[in-house]
């Protein structure tokens, strides 16, 4: 492959097409789409047949977010991706003059008109350039796949060593900061409790700390490279290229489908735990009972206001039925809706047969014609994790979390119709990735509207493609199998802290829980009108 930069036609890929590739193979590879077929085709003269050792091209705006990163990273080698932004040395091919603000706009944001801006970001007075000029591109503003490998703005405040014991980064505390929230789980990604202070133990050793209460201002803090998060490490450490090369390619797929009210979309709500198993349990609250109630809620919501076809996993009781008060009463009768149902007795078995159960109505909903895109699974649940955090973060599938061939055996298995349709569950790489980016973008969503709505989030990386927990990394089980490519498990406050504890015991946060989701969902397919059915009273979190 060729970047190439044309004075006239702007920036460009060339590349030769791969052994039996036609046409729709070509732009499907280096678009993302068969449906850019006919505009690659016109790029190239009209040409249908690809012939065999010959260079085609592609412009810049017709590539996916990857090609298109690697494009300006061949063309502009001067160029630096910064914790906030993007900063580009204007150059030009020989013998031509610099680009205009508005190309420079389109290649990086996607947006000429982006170009004033651009102009007030840098303190222009002209939308003239000259070549060599540095031009700053602010996060924000930048394409979904530049945005995806700036790094994290802490990453600056990190320095690098290594003593006789191995490598290690070395963080300054800061002033009001904890050797917990500022440092272990920040820099290491722990949010459980045992993790949490085991960590932390481990770092306060290596950094000669007796006392974790009474870190003086400025102390260095040293992290074994070992335990930090991909982000955090070195620019060159194998570890970090490896995760900005994932996160770059499933920046390639984000939601394409527009649907006015939700037309056309089948929406899976879970509500994790039940029956028997009442996930998270702090002060006498039940993760099961209050995560169900919303899901409830959101449902109704999706029901009342939009077109969308709205699907649950899990009942409780003889039918759903909201209870208007603030505390729930105890309830351990939900079952799995599969076919016969399953009172959740048995924890594993119920998340099992959620996945097996999305699975056939994701089957059946695309066998009846409908665009895989059309659908998207949202499981609400409750975490219990360090008490000094708080607010909502959604888990998404890390594509090289999953993989290979799965399914399960036993009588209770065996005697469940969704099962014996599809009792086994693979995934191409392809699937993995393009299910990672596009359920990013409905996670951005739904947390964008919590933000909206002034609900808590979880401060540092609300947004995670894998569960930490005793040093093991993976994706849930009800994200991992599950075939719908756009799917959430969204944890929406934490039980261990009081604050968080105390509101999902009110109806109102619960419902404000509820319409942040619905609206995230409709955001997701661009349709940004409030979703109208039943509200209460908003209050600050």
């Amino acid at each position: 492959m060729v970047a190439a930069y044309d004075a006239a036609d702007g920036l460009f890929l060339e590349a030769v097409p791969e052994r039996g590739e036609g046409m729709l193979r070509f732009a499907e590879r280096l678009c993302g789409t068969t449906g850019r077929a006919s505009e690659v085709s016109a790029a190239n003269g009209g040409a249908r047949r690809l012939l065999k050792g010959v260079r085609y091209r592609v412009p810049f705006e017709l590539l996916t977010g990857e090609y298109q990163l690697l494009v300006a990273r061949a063309l502009f080698a001067g160029d630096e991706a910064e914790a906030d932004g993007w900063r580009h040395r204007v150059r030009a091919p020989e013998g031509a003059g610099p680009p205009s603000l508005w190309r420079v706009s389109e290649w990086f944001t996607g947006r000429g008109d982006n170009y004033r801006n651009l102009r007030a970001a840098n303190g222009l007075d002209a939308e003239d350039l000259q070549l060599g000029q540095v031009l700053w591109i602010p996060g924000d503003m930048l394409r979904p796949a530049f945005r995806a490998v700036l790094p994290p703005p802490t990453a600056a405040l990190l320095e690098y060593g290594e003593d006789a014991r191995g490598e290690y980064a070395v963080y300054r505390l800061q002033k009001g900061e904890a050797l917990y929230s500022s440092v272990v789980v920040r820099f290491t990604g722990r949010v459980f409790a045992e993790d949490v202070n085991s960590v932390a133990d481990t770092v306060a050793e290596r950094s000669g700390i007796r006392d974790v209460t009474d870190i003086p201002i400025g102390y260095r803090v040293k992290v074994p490279l070992d335990l930090l998060q991909p982000e955090f490490l070195p620019p060159a450490h194998p570890r970090r290229r490896e995760y900005e090369e994932g996160l770059m390619a499933s920046a390639r797929f984000s939601n394409q489908v527009t649907a006015d009210r939700l037309q056309g979309v089948t929406v899976v709500l879970d509500a994790g735990h039940g029956g028997a198993d009442v996930g998270a349990s702090m002060g006498g609250v039940w993760e099961s009972l209050y995560v169900y109630d919303i899901m409830l809620r959101c449902r109704r919501i999706l029901e009342a206001s939009t077109a969308a076809r709205v699907i649950s996993t899990t009942q409780d009781g003889s039918g759903p039925s909201i209870l208007e008060r603030d505390r729930l009463p105890y309830s351990k009768s939900h079952r799995v809706l599969t076919t016969p149902n399953y009172r959740i007795e048995d924890s594993t078995v119920g998340v099992h047969l959620r996945w097996y159960l999305v699975n056939s109505i994701f089957r059946q909903t695309v066998a009846a014609g409908a665009d895989s895109a059309r659908l998207v699974f949202v499981s609400i649940h409750a975490d219990s994790l360090h008490p000094s955090l708080r607010g909502a973060m959604a888990y998404v599938p890390g594509a090289r979390y999953r993989g290979g061939t799965y399914g399960k055996s036993g009588a209770v298995y065996a005697a469940r119709r969704e099962v014996r349709e599809g009792p086994r569950v693979s995934f191409s790489r392809t699937e993995l990735v393009r299910s990672e980016g596009l359920s990013r973008d409905l996670a951005a969503s739904v947390l964008d509207r919590f933000a909206a709505a002034g609900l808590a989030i979880h401060p540092d990386k609300p947004i995670r493609e894998k569960v930490i927990r005793q040093r093991r990394a993976w994706v849930p089980a009800v994200l991992r199998y599950n075939a719908i490519p756009a799917q959430i498990l969204l944890e929406v406050c934490n039980l261990a802290n009081a604050d968080d504890r105390a509101l999902i015991q009110t109806r109102d946060f619960r419902q404000r829980v509820a319409e942040a989701i619905a609206q995230g969902i409709l955001d997701y397919y661009g349709d940004s009108g409030a979703p109208a059915g039943p509200r209460v009273a908003a209050s600050s979190p």
